[in-house]
């Protein structure tokens, strides 16, 4: 009785989890329709910002496939200028870059001069770690002279992973201040290169992020806390992912790993809302506090 229970609720969790990805794609598109607010009748989704379901639909991503990612996508620049624009992750700051054209031939000092009296260098979306007693621009200029500066054996290993996401990841690891979220995001880029197109990890590994794994553990019913190993954590996106088509109905495009485990993340942020453990930062324009 109590195994039937648990399936049962699994069950409702599972359902939840792909209820809000269908509803937050379909916020999407109702904007692209230019749809006036609010885009759902839930509250949740009304009030707070959740990121798309797919990363390439964001702002940001949008501005780098556009002006970065696509110019390069079959030439070896495209390596570096994805790491030198995603460790900034501003559009600001990209403009800068490419007027200067550092995203192509990286020059740490020429990059710190002509940045250095704009009012944001980086991204607020997520935080970037550099090396302490350096402001943050420096800090990332140095970070990125890592790289350079090891040019030829990160290419040659570069090479070696090319079409495996896992193991493009791997090499990044090792790099001062990268970090296992960093190399995700850049990865995530390079999927869509020379580097990834040919992929077939897409289906089947993530880097699954602190809020991945607490919506995991929402959906498996377990402690929204509890450490579990990443090993494990994969293996139930694999399941999310094998049984996302029986969820979604058409209305979302084919989903990969990352986009379970990205999605997984908001849906964390969403349960928090409406269970009462939490609010998200972001508010729409309509729904600011009063």
């Amino acid at each position: 009785m109590y195994i039937l229970q648990k399936q049962k609720e699994n069950m409702i969790n599972h359902t939840n989890f792909f209820d809000f990805i269908n509803e937050r794609h379909l916020i999407h598109l109702r904007r692209l329709r230019g749809q006036e607010f609010p885009w759902t009748e839930d509250p949740i989704l009304q009030k707070y910002k959740f990121t798309n379901v797919f990363r390439e639909n964001d702002r940001t991503t949008q501005w780098f496939k556009k002006n970065i990612r696509e110019p390069l996508r079959d030439e070896q620049d495209v390596v570096l200028a994805t790491i030198i624009f995603r460790w900034f992750n501003l559009i600001a700051t990209g403009e800068v870059l490419i007027e200067n054209h550092l995203h192509r031939y990286w020059d740490s000092k020429l990059c710190y001069e002509v940045l250095k009296d704009q009012p944001q260098w980086i991204t607020g979306a997520y935080i970037i770690k550099t090396p302490n007693g350096m402001n943050k621009l420096a800090g990332v200029c140095h970070c990125i002279d890592q790289i350079m500066n090891n040019h030829n054996k990160f290419m040659n290993d570069i090479h070696e992973a090319k079409h495996s996401l896992e193991k493009l990841w791997e090499v990044l690891l090792p790099y001062p201040y990268m970090g296992p979220f960093m190399a995700y995001e850049v990865v995530t880029d390079w999927r869509h290169t020379w580097l990834g197109d040919e992929a077939e990890d897409i289906w089947t590994w993530a880097n699954p992020g602190p809020g991945a794994k607490r919506g995991l553990n929402r959906i498996y019913d377990r402690p929204v806390d509890k450490h579990v190993r990443s090993p494990q954590n994969i293996v139930e996106m694999q399941e999310l992912l094998k049984i996302s088509e029986d969820f979604l109905h058409g209305q979302v495009p084919d989903l990969e790993m990352r986009d379970i485990e990205h999605s997984l993340c908001e849906f964390d942020k969403y349960e928090r809302v409406r269970l009462g453990q939490g609010k998200p930062r972001s508010l729409y324009k309509n729904n600011k506090k009063e």
